[in-house]
């Protein structure tokens, strides 16, 4: 009996944990001609952490890049302000496609960071929300989009769980040849 009630407790416990890892909703593969351009916007950032939409565009193009997408643009942003007290500069939505479609890119990746923190308790677990769209920028439309969340461990970093996060949302994208 004593077994029984063990192996039940352990079954819920790695269940209940799992479920809380992550949360995804992803389209389908796009069949998208040309995909081998894309303009990376820098992410709008709806958290209270200063620059997170910086380090998730930062660790987007990295992923692109890893999975074999040569023609890339990215933003150079500049600061203006004090960098001791993290000034930054956030490009709105309309500046970011404008600036995607000078550069001469098929697709605009944009995108918004929901969250990116640390949860309060006595673990401290890291935990980032994610959004991307993929914009086809002759159209204006958005022809693929994907939206997930995930925590870590205790030991975890917010880079690393994004960096996971940020590369089960993206799979479905491949350069076209």
């Amino acid at each position: 009996m004593k077994r029984k009630i063990i192996s039940r407790g352990v079954a819920l416990a790695v269940l209940t944990g799992l479920s809380a890892c992550s949360t995804l909703d992803v389209g389908k593969n796009p069949r998208l001609d040309d995909l081998t351009s894309i303009a990376v916007v820098p992410m709008v950032n709806y958290t209270e952490t200063p620059d997170a939409g910086q380090r998730a565009t930062s660790i987007a193009q990295s992923i692109l890049h890893q999975k074999g997408f040569t023609g890339l643009f990215t933003y150079q942003q500049e600061r203006t302000g004090n960098v001791l007290i993290m000034d930054s500069v956030e490009l709105s939505a309309a500046e970011g496609l404008k600036w995607a479609r000078n550069t001469g890119a098929s697709y605009a990746l944009t995108g918004a960071v929901e969250e990116w923190r640390y949860k309060v308790g006595v673990d401290g677990e890291p935990v980032a929300g994610l959004t991307f769209n993929l914009v086809d920028l002759n159209s204006g439309k958005t022809v693929w989009s994907a939206t997930g969340s995930r925590s870590g461990w205790s030991r975890s970093g917010v880079s690393g769980v994004s960096q996971k996060l940020t590369n089960q949302l993206l799979a479905p994208l491949s350069p076209s040849r």
